[in-house]
C-alpha cells in the first residue's frame, strides 16, 4: 500500500530534477550565443589578468582588439588605470566608454 505514494514521490522528484537540468542547459546555451546573464553582467573582467578569449567576449571588442590589449599589457606591464586602454591601437574613447562598465583592474 505504501508503494503507490512512494512511486508518486519518486516520479515528482525525477521530474523536478530533470526540469532543473534543462533550464541550466538553456542558460548555458544563451551564454554561448553571446547574451549576458545577470550573473555575467555583474562580473567584471580584470584587464591585467584576462585572456584574449575573455576580453573578446565583451561587446565592442573582437579578437583583434582583445589581442592588442594583451600585447600592450605584455610590452608595458599592468594597466594602472582603465583610461590607459586608449593607448592600445584600435581602442578610442568611444570603445572605452562601451566596455568600461565591464572592466576592472
Amino acid at each position: 500500500m505504501l508503494t503507490y505514494p512512494i512511486n508518486r514521490l519518486l516520479v515528482f522528484l525525477l521530474l523536478f530534477i530533470f526540469s532543473g537540468g534543462i533550464s541550466v542547459y538553456a542558460a548555458d546555451n544563451s551564454i554561448n550565443k553571446g547574451e549576458l546573464s545577470s550573473a555575467q553582467a555583474t562580473t567584471k573582467i580584470n584587464i591585467n589578468t584576462a585572456s584574449n578569449e575573455q576580453l573578446a567576449s565583451l561587446k565592442g571588442l573582437g579578437n583583434k582588439k582583445a589581442q592588442a590589449i594583451v600585447d600592450y599589457r605584455e610590452l608595458n606591464g599592468h594597466f594602472k588605470s582603465l583610461d590607459e586602454l586608449t593607448n592600445v591601437k584600435g581602442i578610442g574613447t568611444g570603445t572605452l566608454a562601451k566596455i568600461e562598465p565591464f572592466l576592472t583592474l
